[in-house]
């Protein structure tokens, strides 16, 4: 039996899955490691951490010796900085660490048409001004590098015997890659006072370009693996998440509902210009894996039965509004982003409001009224992305909400599907080493069509948001002026459209 495993260095922990070639799991493992933060943004975790966390789920799966090929996949839009004998020099400063404003704002002034060059907007957590941080702050770890990574999974399959590498979804994330050139950003690379010699190999640039190459003896001694398997560098964790859970054809998409929200799908070819939307560089390059994110999805739902229900948990709440879900007739249009927002506009001065309110408003409306909120900016995301699926996905802690799913099913026009999406990321990994090893292809999305899942139908409801959305998105210029004043900013152009 061919065993393929996966890999997923998250932000907490890697996740693991020993798949068949056939797609059945039949190990799953996961290791914990820590994450510290600091002031002024910082945020860092050790790759060492992330190559024992590898170790111990590899060791706890029972079958490490019999996995013929190993991906890994991993958070993107890090900073790991290598020197002499394979060790690290400093921690990594992951893709959350905001320490870099100063330098961000140098660099947006000094890299000509640096957002249209790398296809998006650029903010201050781009792995160009981490690198122009380090060099203004620690020039002597920059200057004794011998190797830079810019994703935790590039670091792990280099450190387990392949290249140095980057996929270039990942470097699509670091404000340093040349989308027209289809290589490294010079100019970035040059303002950022970077080595531009300790840059990895780019991977992926054409379909099936993923080997890193193959497990050293050494480090299959400490991941407990054979020596000589294929290890490959899969998509970053937001193209595998998407691949392993719909595919990454054009037009496949899906809904995910934690904290924070978004709707992810796979376009053809790249946007004319940068938008609130991302772009991230799929292998091959023709086509884009587009995220539009709303700021505010779960801990909106969250404030929402904290504020109007603060004596009832989830299910007395779900019980509370089931039979007013397709009733809109007293509830007001909401703005969710209690703490900025990012589509469709991306402004951090936003905040949450609710428009419409009349004597016949009550909690079951203005609870409800913040779950459309949340559905009705991800379509706005999916119509910016020309996203038009009669079949959607939908993911995360929140979608176990039986209310948003009918909202979503009824503002989307679509069919809303849940079921098993365990570990997409890992099954991803998995599938893209067994491709790249010609190990058969028999490993599936989760939730593609044919798999088995909860279906939740559009109702009459529809037709009423129909009409609604457009009134909805007129809302995010109307208001944006009323919250830049409150957050005592002078009158400006608060975005660009």
């Amino acid at each position: 039996m061919t065993l393929i495993a996966g890999l997923d260095i998250g932000t907490s922990s890697v996740k693991l899955a020993v798949l068949t070639s056939e797609g059945t799991v039949i190990a799953r493992a996961t290791a914990s490691y820590d994450t510290v933060h600091g002031p002024g943004g910082i945020v860092e975790q050790r790759p060492e951490d992330w190559w024992d966390a590898a170790c111990r789920a590899l060791a706890d799966t029972g079958v490490a010796d019999r996995i013929d090929a190993l991906g890994v996949t991993g958070q993107m839009q890090d900073l790991i900085v290598v020197g002499a004998g394979g060790r690290s020099l400093r921690p990594a400063l992951l893709y959350s660490d905001t320490r870099a404003g100063a330098q961000h704002e140098r660099l947006r002034a000094s890299i000509p048409e640096w957002e249209r060059r790398t296809g998006n907007h650029q903010d201050l957590t781009n792995v160009a001004a981490k690198l122009a941080w380090l060099a203004e702050h620690e020039p002597r770890v920059l200057a004794e590098a011998t190797q830079l990574f810019f994703g935790a999974a590039g670091y792990l399959a280099w450190r387990a015997g392949g290249r140095a590498t980057c996929d270039v979804m990942t470097a699509s994330t670091t404000g340093l890659l040349d989308i027209d050139a289809r290589t490294w950003l010079v100019d970035a690379i040059s303002a950022a006072g970077a080595p531009a010699d300790r840059f990895p190999v780019l991977v992926g640039a054409v379909p099936g370009d993923a080997a890193a190459g193959t497990v050293s003896p050494t480090a299959a001694a400490e991941l407990g693996v054979r020596a000589g398997i294929p290890v490959v560098v899969a998509p970053g964790d937001a193209g595998s998440a998407t691949d392993g859970l719909v595919g990454s054809a054009p037009g496949d998409a899906y809904l995910y509902l934690g904290t924070t929200g978004w709707l992810a799908g796979v376009t053809a070819g790249a946007p004319a210009e940068p938008s609130p939307i991302h772009s991230l560089v799929l292998p091959g390059w023709n086509h884009r894996l587009r995220i539009g994110a709303v700021q505010s999805a779960g801990s909106a739902a969250a404030w929402a039965r904290r504020t109007f229900f603060p004596r009832s948990d989830f299910a007395d709440v779900e019980a509370a509004v089931a039979e007013r879900v397709g009733d809109l007739s007293a509830r007001p249009l909401c703005l969710p982003g209690l703490a900025g927002e990012r589509t469709p506009v991306r402004d951090g001065h936003f905040r949450g409001a609710f428009v419409g309110v009349t004597d016949a408003t009550d909690a079951v409306d203005h609870y409800l009224a913040v779950l459309t909120g949340v559905a009705m900016g991800l379509r706005h995301a999916a119509e910016a992305m020309q996203i038009r699926q009669t079949r959607i996905p939908a993911v995360g802690g929140a979608a176990s909400s039986p209310a948003w799913r009918q909202i979503l099913a009824d503002v989307f026009d679509a069919t809303i599907v849940t079921g098993d999406a365990e570990d997409p990321g890992c099954v991803s990994a998995a599938r893209a080493a067994a491709d790249a090893a010609g190990l058969g292809g028999g490993i599936r999305p989760l939730l593609g069509p044919g798999a088995e899942a909860e279906e939740t139908h559009p109702g009459p409801a529809r037709s009423a948001y129909a009409r609604l959305l457009a009134t909805h998105r007129e809302l995010y210029p109307a208001l944006a002026g009323t919250f830049h004043a409150l957050a005592g900013m002078p009158p400006q152009a608060p975005y660009d459209e």
